[in-house]
C-alpha cells in the first residue's frame, strides 16, 4: 500500500448481531465508526490506514473482499465457509466475540427432542447455511434441503422438517423450543479477513486481539514495605513480570497485570502479606 492509498474496511451493518460488539471493540483501542443514519458507507476515525468503512450484511463481506470491493472486513467464519472462500482469502485474526458472549458461535444441526432420526433419502432439512449443510449431510438429496429465511427452530418444532441447521450462541432458543443439538457442524469465531496480507492489517488485527484480551485482565498496583516485597512478588502472576519502583520512604510500588477471575483471591493474599494502597484498574488493550 502506498502512502496515498488506504484500505476499505467492511464491518457488519447496524442491526446485525455483530455490529454493536464490533463498535465497542473498536472503541477500546480509540477507533470510532462514524456513519449517517441508514448510509451504507462511513468513516473510521482514530486510525489512518482506512479510507472508509462499508456497512453491509456479514454474509456479504467475504464475497465483497473476494471481488475487490473491500480490502478487508470483519464477519463470522461461518460466512466465509458458506461462501466457499476459506482457502482464497487471508485470515488476519480470530476474534472470539459474538453478540453477547466472548466465545465463538456454533453452526449446529438439531431435531426435536428425543428424536432418533438417521440420515436417509426421506429426511428433510431446513437450513440457514445450504452449502455447509450439503457438505455435512451427503446422504440427503439436495432437493430435501431447503434454505431458511428465519424462524428455523419453529419449523422443526412444528414438524415441518426433520432437521434444522442454524447458528447458536448459547443454545437457549433451542432449549426453549424443546429441540436438541445432534451435531456441531462448525465452530465459528468472528474473523478479520483480507484479500491480501499487509503489515498494517496484521498490526490492526493484533490491536483487536489485544482489546479482547484486556477484557479478561486488570492492572493491579500496590505499595509494599521492603520486608515483604520479595514474598509479594513470589505470588504475583503477570503477562511478563511485575513492574517494581523504589519509593522515597524505602518501600516499593508494584504493578502487575492479572486475570480478572483471579483478582479476589489475590487481594486476600496481598492483604495478609501487608500490601497497602491496592488499586485495580480496567485496561483497554494488552498486546503481547
Amino acid at each position: 500500500m502506498s502512502s496515498l492509498q488506504k484500505f476499505v474496511l467492511g464491518i457488519p451493518n447496524p442491526g446485525s448481531s455483530l455490529f454493536d460488539s464490533t463498535v465497542q471493540l473498536f472503541n477500546k483501542i480509540g477507533v470510532q465508526v462514524a456513519y449517517n443514519g441508514r448510509a451504507f458507507e462511513g468513516e473510521i476515525e482514530g486510525v489512518d490506514i482506512f479510507g472508509k468503512a462499508c456497512l453491509m450484511r456479514p454474509q456479504d463481506i467475504p464475497n465483497a473482499i473476494s471481488k475487490g470491493t473491500l480490502d478487508c472486513g470483519i464477519c463470522g467464519w461461518d460466512c466465509v465457509v458458506e461462501s466457499g472462500l476459506e482457502n482464497k482469502l487471508v485470515k488476519i485474526s480470530e476474534l472470539n466475540y459474538g453478540k453477547k458472549l466472548t466465545k465463538p458461535v456454533r453452526i449446529v444441526a438439531f431435531s426435536r427432542k428425543f428424536s432418533t432420526l438417521k440420515e436417509n433419502e426421506s429426511i428433510t432439512v431446513t437450513t440457514e447455511y445450504p452449502n455447509i449443510t450439503r457438505a455435512a449431510f451427503k446422504n440427503i438429496p439436495q432437493e430435501n434441503i431447503d434454505f431458511s429465511y428465519g424462524t428455523t427452530e419453529a419449523k422443526v418444532a412444528a414438524g415441518m422438517y426433520d432437521y434444522g441447521v442454524c447458528v447458536t450462541e448459547g443454545g437457549k432458543s433451542l432449549i426453549d423450543n424443546n429441540l436438541q443439538i445432534v451435531r456441531v457442524l462448525l465452530v465459528s469465531p468472528t474473523v478479520f479477513m483480507a484479500k491480501l496480507e499487509a503489515p498494517e492489517l496484521e498490526s490492526f488485527g493484533k490491536m483487536l486481539e489485544g482489546a479482547l484480551l484486556a477484557k479478561k485482565l486488570q492492572l493491579i498496583t500496590m505499595n509494599a514495605d521492603a520486608s515483604v516485597k520479595d514474598e509479594i512478588l513470589s505470588i504475583l502472576p503477570a503477562l511478563k513480570s511485575p513492574t517494581v519502583s523504589r519509593l522515597e520512604d524505602g518501600g516499593y510500588s508494584i504493578s502487575t497485570v492479572v486475570e480478572t477471575k483471579d483478582v479476589a483471591n489475590l487481594l486476600l493474599k496481598l492483604r495478609q502479606l501487608g500490601a497497602a494502597g491496592i488499586i485495580g484498574t480496567d485496561i483497554n488493550f494488552a498486546i503481547k
